[in-house]
């Protein structure tokens, strides 16, 4: 993700791609009215929420009488699974948040999940060292539902002073 110039928030992508910031934006509105740009996301540190890790799980041949279901749960005891993506060929793709030692787990969840084997990648994020308000929570709940709320709105939504 190209980090956004509070000022001019064209600007990050802009130079990425060796425009004007007025050009990026002037881009970037007509890919959104055409449909060809449908959805903005923001992506929040996990450490924020206590979370430590990020783990990447690779699960395959998934035996064809196990649920769906039946999986996800046995992979939430590792963590918070925030993206499940079925493959084909029996084969499926999981991203979780988790606390440190969810490493010593994944022997456990692979026995839990037998036949199927599983391939892990973890990463660590970097701790969040500014104390976090209340109203904080509130900004970023507000970008979670629209990530392109104008700053104005944000502001009205929690009550603060521009």
């Amino acid at each position: 993700m190209l980090a956004r110039d509070s000022r001019t928030p064209y600007k990050g992508i802009a130079s990425a791609v060796g425009i004007t910031s007025n050009a990026a934006k002037e881009r970037i509105n007509k890919m959104v009215s055409n449909g060809v740009i449908e959805t903005f996301a923001v992506r929040i540190n996990p450490a924020i929420f206590g979370y430590e890790r990020e783990c990447i799980l690779t699960l395959r041949n998934i035996d064809k009488t196990i649920k769906e279901q039946e999986i996800l749960n046995t992979i939430s005891l590792v963590g918070d699974v925030i993206v499940y993506v079925k493959h084909l060929q029996g084969t499926a793709g999981f991203v979780l948040y988790v606390q440190t030692g969810a490493e010593d787990k994944i022997a456990t969840l692979s026995d839990l999940l037998k036949p199927a084997s599983i391939e892990s990648i973890f990463v660590s994020y970097r701790p969040i060292t500014m104390k976090i308000h209340s109203s904080d929570f509130e900004i970023i709940k507000c970008l979670l539902s629209n990530p392109r709320m104008s700053i104005y709105y944000i502001a009205k939504e929690v009550s603060l002073r521009l």
